[in-house]
């Protein structure tokens, strides 16, 4: 948004909520207390923090998560508390969320060259439901600290050397060669709920440069040699392909399979797909949860994720082609991370029919020092590492250091406007660096992507503008 109130007043609301949940709760006995001081306590602090001092990132995603955590201990605690109070508090968790996603809305300022949404209930929610993954991301990755700061600068030191030494600054696209399609693969059928698809498998075969730190440590991460991707190909005459790159935290059926909505792009346009597996997402995790270290381990295993995405995911095309012809139409669809990956594989793969780059992350340091609880941030950036540093290391894996080779009328972005996970100031700096092509806007959240009724029309154009999709 771009009004800032001085004050939030409608914080007091979850502030309210959160007294109400905690004299409820202690009023009914030790055991319901320490139930409602978890939901109670966050929400009146984040209340009152959001009332007194607007502005710090973190207040308004405590909110989002606290309000989404105390529905189910409302309905948990119906008995204890009764109807009338259990439903008052789940009318004032709906409320607190809806109050973190307007504080979202309207403490992140947005660029003039963005479409202003409407500010509504609607939007809200989707905001706020943005903060509450936020919440949970922040809370669940690794933080750097102590040693591992250490840690980080020495390594960081060491890539700076080795990528003078190699000239990665001048010519960043020289650290990558372009992988050979593998020999040797496996296929396996699998099905994902109805959906029938086969399973890709093959050897990633790749090895961090000898030159970079941190290179023993990444190949040690044994599940992620394996490279995975479904397959869902029509039987007969071969058909154009589409890539679908998932995002952060996804690479398992049940997030992937919806996402791309695999029914409209693979039954009803007729397209081949092929979905990658990201390094360390998936059955490629080396982690409890997908995506663990891949933007929260090691600094420089950054250099080493993103340059490996790259080669596994050019690998793939490689295959495609192998299997069906140098001449094979490919397409790349990617969302968020994917995006990222997707106008990645645009300065590499010039021969690609389209590029559609969807709610894309284009700077990953951007990203981090954007969301990164401010203290961690203040230590870090005292023991010498920075954003611009850390921009610079990864200038060779940054779809902005980078030149697309695929031609202007072949690129394709879409984007939201009021998206708190990617900033759209990310995605509005990838269309400039890219001399502003096809660009859409829809008004909603990162994770509204999935229902926003404008973007399968869009995405379906631009399949059928490259050639892709035939036309109805």
């Amino acid at each position: 948004m771009r009004r800032q109130p001085r004050w939030f007043i409608a914080a007091l609301l979850p502030l309210a909520v959160g007294i109400l949940w905690l004299n409820l709760g202690w009023s009914a006995g030790p055991l319901a207390g320490l139930i409602a001081t978890l939901p109670g306590a966050i929400l009146a602090a984040a209340g009152g923090a959001l009332l007194l001092w607007p502005g710090d990132r973190q207040i308004s995603r405590y909110l989002a998560l606290a309000a989404v955590i105390s529905l189910p201990l409302a309905l948990f605690l119906w008995p204890t508390f009764g109807g009338a109070a259990a439903l008052l508090l789940i009318a004032g968790g709906v409320a607190a969320f809806l109050v973190a996603g307007l504080a979202a809305l309207f403490q992140n300022p947005v660029p003039r060259a963005v479409p202003m949404p409407v500010v509504s209930a609607t939007l809200a929610r989707k905001a706020a439901t943005d903060e509450a993954l936020l919440g949970w991301f922040v809370n669940s990755a690794r933080i750097p600290r102590g040693r591992m700061v250490a840690r980080d600068h020495v390594e960081i030191e060491a890539a700076e050397t080795a990528a003078r030494r190699h000239g990665w600054r001048a010519q960043p696209q020289t650290l990558h060669t372009a992988p050979p399609a593998p020999r040797h693969f496996d296929l396996q059928s699998a099905r994902g709920g109805r959906l029938v698809f086969e399973w890709l498998t093959f050897d990633s075969a790749f090895r961090p440069h000898p030159a970079l730190p941190g290179g023993a440590r990444w190949h040690g991460h044994a599940a992620n040699r394996t490279m995975r991707a479904r397959v869902l190909r029509h039987p007969g005459a071969p058909r154009p392909w589409v890539v679908c790159v998932h995002g952060y935290r996804m690479g398992l059926d049940w997030l992937d399979l919806p996402l791309f909505d695999v029914a409209h792009l693979h039954h009803r346009l007729g397209l081949n797909l092929i979905m990658p597996t990201l390094p360390l997402h998936g059955a490629r995790t080396s982690t409890r949860l997908t995506g663990g270290l891949y933007l929260d381990g090691p600094l420089v295993d950054l250099l080493h994720a993103q340059s490996q995405a790259l080669w596994d995911l050019r690998r793939c095309i490689a295959w495609v082609r192998a299997q069906q012809g140098e001449d094979t139409p490919i397409g790349v669809l990617g969302y968020s991370l994917g995006g990222y990956n997707a106008a990645l594989l645009a300065a590499f793969e010039p021969t690609l029919a389209c590029v559609i780059a969807g709610i894309p992350l284009t700077d990953i340091p951007g990203a981090l020092w954007h969301h990164m609880p401010g203290l961690h941030l203040r230590f870090i950036e005292a023991q010498g590492i920075t954003q611009a540093r850390l921009s610079e290391l990864l200038a060779p894996v940054s779809p902005l250091a980078l030149t697309a080779a695929v031609p202007w009328q072949r690129r394709y972005l879409f984007a939201a406007s009021a998206d708190q996970l990617v900033p759209p100031a990310q995605p509005l700096r990838l269309w400039t660096h890219w001399d502003r092509p096809t660009m859409h806007w829809y008004h909603g959240s990162h994770l509204s992507v999935r229902h926003e009724r404008s973007l399968r029309p869009f995405v379906t154009r631009a399949l059928r503008e490259s050639g892709l999709a035939a036309d109805a």
